[in-house]
């Protein structure tokens, strides 16, 4: 598969909305949009969107403190 590396930026850039296939399973859509490209689209079934909120939650903790931006002293 190849990597697929997107920079979304904007008011728009990402939008979340609810699916249901034909079969009556429940998907989260997230819609990834970057300017001039075609927009990523990535589904995730209820459980795993949760899952995936969860750790969201948690990297966005890590990154609100600053001491975990700094890098390692240089090994000598």
């Amino acid at each position: 598969m190849a990597e697929i590396v997107i920079t979304p930026n904007g008011s728009d850039a990402l939008d979340a909305g609810l699916m249901v296939d034909d079969a009556g399973r429940r998907f989260v859509v997230l819609t990834f949009r970057e300017p001039g490209h075609d927009p990523v689209l990535v589904t995730f079934n209820v459980p795993m969107f949760e899952q995936y909120a969860d750790y969201l939650a948690r990297a966005a903790a890590f990154a609100r403190d600053e001491r975990n931006w700094r890098a390692p002293p240089a090994a000598d």
